[in-house]
């Protein structure tokens, strides 16, 4: 667990992602919380107090800064509420409805940690980055299944997309095993998201060069003095973004089809999406969950993170994003069909 909770801090860096890394983190963590009664008991109305207030001034950092003043006023509002509520998954519960429903983005969560981060502080050093490479590798880099089917079809699922550095290598591994196929079928029905460098590496795999990916415009925000959780607005920065360069991509002209559906998240919205802008991809199955913004976590006290946006990705062919709306498939079949139809159009059984 404790090695989980570095994760989330060491590897979020830039979420695409909340059910992203380091949501999906934080429920594992929960989940891995050691085997008291109940662990989130030490969870007192002075911690849900200093959620709130901190919540409110972490709230500066938001990318749609245009929706801050309605965040606000609504958690302001229900204040009284979240803290008349003394169970701490009710509380975070309560303000994670009232947050969608002030901002629309899927992003923007409150989430518990499995244990306080003032324990963990007193445990001393976190783990190193070859621990953490470790506790990737075992859970394979993010890769779900990697196999070639009947017809000279290649089949990848992909759980998430892992932020470390040493990812890269294990997605060109995974890549030379599926290459000569005649297609390949992209499974992301049940990815969250994740972060950049195996996505970014994933994605030189799939043109002779490397693609144009999504551009990202980042909230510039200059530190305040008088509050570390604030900060003031200072206009934005844009980043253009690629895929990787490849040596020998192993996918760079073969059709290539997504599967998609509402377990599809952040990242690998922006595959699907990106391949589907580009020309790249067939996209089949349903829409997406429609979360496009970068997105990093924020502590609001010792037991409680907020997934924080704080860019917004435009794609350049494009103009917009998936943020809200999904991304829309090429071909329409429930997510559970999706894989059948993929076959059926790329020849593989």
């Amino acid at each position: 667990m404790k090695l989980r909770h570095a994760l989330t801090a060491a590897l979020g860096g830039l979420v695409l992602s909340c059910q992203g890394p380091a949501a999906v983190l934080a429920q594992e963590a929960a989940a891995n919380a050691p085997a008291a009664a109940n662990p989130h008991a030490a969870i007192t109305a002075a911690h849900r107090a200093r959620a709130l207030e901190t919540l409110d001034r972490r709230m500066a950092h938001y990318v749609m800064v245009e929706r801050t003043p309605a965040i606000r006023a609504r958690l302001a509002e229900r204040r009284e509420a979240y803290m008349a509520l003394t169970d701490a998954e009710a509380f975070r519960e309560a303000i994670n409805a009232d947050l969608l429903a002030a901002s629309g983005d899927k992003h923007l969560q409150v989430w518990i940690e499995g244990r306080s981060r003032d324990d963990v502080a007193a445990e001393g050093a976190g783990p190193t980055m070859e621990a953490m490479a470790a506790e990737e590798a075992r859970n394979g880099w993010g890769v779900r299944e990697a196999r070639m089917l009947d017809g000279g079809v290649a089949y990848l699922n992909l759980a998430s997309f892992s932020g470390h550095p040493d990812s890269a290598a294990a997605i060109d591994a995974t890549m030379a095993k599926l290459a000569g196929a005649k297609a390949l079928v992209l499974d992301l029905r049940k990815n969250l998201g994740g972060g950049e460098v195996a996505l970014r590496q994933l994605m030189g795999h799939f043109a002779p060069e490397p693609m144009r990916l999504e551009d990202i415009q980042f909230r510039r925000c200059k530190p305040n003095p008088a509050d570390r959780e604030d900060c003031i607005p200072d206009g934005r920065d844009t980043f253009e973004r690629y895929a990787n360069p490849v040596a020998a991509p192993a996918f760079p002209t073969q059709p290539i089809q997504v599967l998609v559906g509402p377990g599809t998240f952040s990242a690998a919205e922006a595959v699907a999406y990106d391949l589907q802008a580009a020309g790249r991809a067939t996209v089949i199955g349903d829409v997406t969950g429609g979360g496009a913004n970068p997105s990093i976590a924020m502590d609001l006290g010792p037991w409680f993170t907020v997934i924080m946006p704080i860019g917004e990705a435009r794609h350049p062919a494009t103009g917009t994003n998936w943020e809200g709306v999904g991304v829309q498939p090429d071909v329409a079949v429930r997510a559970d069909r999706a894989l059948e139809e993929a076959l059926r159009l790329a020849g593989g059984s």
